[in-house]
């Protein structure tokens, strides 16, 4: 078995893009995950990530590696992550990285490595970017059958692009995001606008007046102001009393969501207990 042709994210450094990995052809790509992308005669798609023992430990700490692994296996069953440098524990149970001494444990890199393989993504060392052509041209000889083929013991979830924008707000981690999206049946317009309202009768995930008060002042709102997501029917009231309409619309304080829907089994009271008919009118 042997590679047929490659592509290279292009945002690797020159001298990995100049590699020829046994003479396929190879293409410079900006690629959703991985670094390379290598087809194989047998069929298989094998995706690599390089990381040079600096960059391995910089993508554990800020979560990246995890994400990306998540991605690549999700992409190809054959995920690969290639460590192109010398990792080694220090007397005193310390990483060593190239030889130079670094702040981090050794059981706490191990551990992490370990969450990659359980993702199913399988780890492979080499001595330096010199021999990581080579040891991309020996993955691609491998044998690969569907009877070697392990399901991961854990599934990776990449962040849907709710829970990105929820956790991405001071004191909403990732319980607490999914815990607004159910209670708002996944609209998470309405969430985040629930976050800007304080004093509320109903509260989600233990989330009062402290974090939301947070979350306004990381969206930059004024103490008179607050986020509202207005539905068809509020649109057409609150154009209607433009128009100098009369319209038989009630709404009796803290009975209604002025997010305009959303779910919920208790009521949300509108900010600073207006009902949601007095703060239509305010906004006109």
């Amino acid at each position: 078995m042997s590679l047929t042709a490659a592509m290279c994210d292009s945002r690797e450094p020159a001298h990995i893009l100049a590699l020829r990995f046994g003479g396929v052809p190879v293409s410079p790509v900006m690629l959703d995950c991985g670094d390379l992308w290598a087809s194989c005669d047998d069929g298989s798609l094998l995706i690599v990530e390089r990381k040079t023992p600096g960059d391995l430990l910089n993508s554990i700490k800020d979560g990246r590696l995890f994400q990306q692994c998540a991605a690549m296996r999700q992409r190809s069953q054959w995920a690969y992550l290639i460590v192109t440098g010398i990792l080694a524990s220090s007397l005193d149970g310390h990483v060593l990285a190239n030889g130079r001494a670094s702040g981090w444990r050794w059981a706490d890199v191990q551990g992490a490595l370990l969450t990659v393989q359980d993702l199913g993504v399988a780890v492979l060392y080499c001595d330096g970017d010199e021999q990581y052509e080579d040891t991309v041209l020996r993955l691609a000889r491998r044998e690969r059958t569907a009877e070697k083929v392990l399901a991961p013991r854990t599934q990776g979830r990449v962040l849907t692009p709710a829970e990105q924008i929820l956790t991405s707000l001071p004191g909403i981690g990732l319980e607490r995001a999914q815990s607004i999206l159910e209670e708002y049946e996944g609209h998470c317009a309405h969430g985040l606008a629930w976050l800007t309202w304080t004093g509320t009768v109903a509260e989600v995930a233990g989330i009062g007046d402290g974090i939301k008060n947070q979350v306004r002042r990381a969206l930059g709102l004024e103490a008179d102001e607050w986020l509202t997501v207005f539905s068809p029917i509020a649109t057409d009231y609150a154009t209607q009393q433009m128009d100098g309409t009369v319209v038989g619309v009630q709404a009796e304080a803290g009975t209604q969501d002025p997010t305009g829907g959303g779910g919920g089994s208790e009521p949300h009271e509108s900010p600073n207990g207006a009902a949601v008919q007095e703060l239509q009118v305010s906004l006109l």
